[in-house]
């Protein structure tokens, strides 16, 4: 079994591999959600009827449109999203199917932060399992995910906004007590 290895961002090399082409289209979709006013691609562009998916918390998603819907849902607080690729591993299992390992840096800014708003980035780990898609009209460039597996620290993102609360709380509480210092030489 041979393996197809990419590292860095797209090139033409990893473009001329169907399943990390595929891999390509479907990221650069998910990063553009935030930033587009227009509706999303059908979930049938990119999942299978049947596909399974089973995010870091360990919950599994049933059916394209239901795992579409779960991933819209998920990208609704970004005002940004980035995937910097770091490696892409494809294999063909015993079955014909693609079996990609993927490990990305996401970078991920909160539409509650606004525009000038820091990014927080943390390792994304993914194993998508790709075949002919079974439909007319289903998958992109023959290809369509029939599993998709994800692994990261969501707690990044929580421990993130944990910490702006209190740099903000510390900052409102340190105005107050200039203000408070500022009545008193007044009175003085």
């Amino acid at each position: 079994m041979s393996a197809f290895t990419h590292h860095g961002p797209w090139s033409a090399r990893s473009r001329s591999n169907p399943a990390l082409h595929f891999i390509e289209k479907y990221l650069s979709t998910i990063d553009s959600f935030p930033q587009t006013s227009s509706s999303p691609p059908p979930s049938s562009t990119f999942f299978s009827p049947f596909a399974t998916y089973h995010d870091t918390k360990g919950s599994v998603h049933l059916t394209g449109s239901q795992i579409w819907t779960y991933l819209l849902t998920q990208l609704s607080p970004f005002s940004s999203i980035r995937h910097e690729i770091v490696e892409f591993r494809s294999l063909i299992d015993e079955d014909g199917r693609d079996i990609v390992y993927g490990e990305t840096i996401g970078h991920f800014r909160l539409r509650s932060e606004g525009e000038g708003g820091e990014e927080i980035s943390c390792p994304r780990f993914f194993v998508w399992t790709l075949g002919m898609p079974g439909q007319e009209g289903e998958g992109w460039g023959e290809r369509v995910c029939y599993d998709c597996r994800v692994f990261w620290d969501t707690g990044v993102l929580g421990r993130y906004v944990t910490e702006r609360k209190r740099e903000e709380r510390r900052r409102e509480e340190k105005e107050v007590g200039r203000r408070v210092e500022v009545k008193r030489v007044k009175r003085a």
